[in-house]
């Protein structure tokens, strides 16, 4: 009787402590999953505000390489229009401070709010002008990376 309660009361101790233990495993994966659409949310916003005359190409291929859907299209149809003004401005903007928020956020969708400085030069402007922006993203998950579908500049 003894060795048949010492069993019930292992296996219950079992049940508990491993509810318990997939509990805090998925309260972590959450965690992550923030953590890791704010790391993307930021970076995506630095990268599309970063641009270069002379690596052009590359600074929108990253945005393209971080993009989907409808953001994706639109930046992609855009790329034409911007490459000669950026070019014939001699534009360089790059990124001194970037602050991220995870606004909301689930298993597969994250909304982020980015605020970055970037200094700014370009023909008529040799000396860097400070520019701020506030940008909102809205991020899917595509596969085991973050995505951003959707980019505005908010006030």
């Amino acid at each position: 009787m003894l060795w048949a309660l010492t069993a019930v009361l292992l296996l219950a101790a079992i049940a508990v402590a491993a509810t318990l233990g997939r509990s805090a495993w998925q309260a972590q994966r959450v965690a992550d999953d923030r953590d890791t659409a704010l790391a993307a949310g930021r970076q995506i916003a630095v990268n599309f505000v970063t641009m270069n005359a002379a690596t052009f190409d590359a600074d929108t291929k990253r945005v393209l390489a971080a993009s989907t859907g409808s953001f994706q299209k639109e930046y992609a149809a855009t790329i034409a229009q911007l490459r000669p003004v950026v070019t014939a401005n001699k534009t360089v903007s790059t990124v001194e401070r970037a602050e991220a928020s995870l606004v909301s956020g689930d298993d597969d969708s994250a909304r982020v709010i980015v605020g970055v400085v970037a200094p700014t030069t370009n023909a008529a402007t040799p000396k860097a002008e400070k520019k701020t922006y506030r940008l909102r993203l809205d991020l899917v998950k595509v596969g085991d990376s973050w995505k951003v579908s959707s980019l505005d500049f908010v006030s």
